[in-house]
């Protein structure tokens, strides 16, 4: 069956602000995030995010395959898990550096990620989360599946 639907030419100009895609993102718990490997070959990875003075920060250790990809490429797709209540954001990221240097973003991270269990894979809790990012979007597309001609809208920065 085509998916006449993931057509971007077809997606209608409606405009969302990026604060509503960030108050769209901001009570997710996982997103998808995709880097680009040395090679050129697509890499993902799920993540943790915040938002905080809307911008969406994740971390990781320098070790992992996405850090490494970022180091030489900083261009990502991010989108959340479902496939019905779409947000997809294209940009680049910035590498902030150790997390301790963002305690604000730190304390979101520990205030959003309460669960049992959750606090060893924190950065206050492992300082081998050894960089945070903050991304830097240049558009986002979102939708919603059972409405989607009435929920399409589209955002991109001013700056591109």
């Amino acid at each position: 069956m085509a998916c006449r639907r993931c057509d971007d030419a077809r997606m209608t100009d409606e405009i969302a602000s990026w604060r509503a895609v960030a108050e769209r993102l901001a009570p997710e718990r996982s997103y998808w995030l995709s880097t680009v490997t040395a090679d050129g070959a697509p890499h993902a990875a799920p993540v943790w995010g915040v938002i905080v003075a809307d911008v969406w920060w994740f971390y990781t250790e320098r070790v992992t395959v996405k850090a490494r990809n970022l180091a030489t490429d900083r261009r990502v797709v991010m989108h959340l898990a479902d496939g019905e209540d779409v947000v997809i954001v294209h940009g680049h990221v910035e590498d902030i550096g150790h997390p301790s240097t963002r305690p604000d973003v730190v304390d979101a991270f520990g205030a959003k990620y309460s669960r049992p269990g959750d606090r060893p894979f924190l950065p206050l809790a492992d300082p081998a989360f050894d960089v945070l990012y903050a991304l830097r979007p240049s558009r986002a597309m979102l939708w919603q599946l059972d409405d989607y001609e009435g929920t399409q809208r589209r955002w991109r920065s001013s700056g591109n």
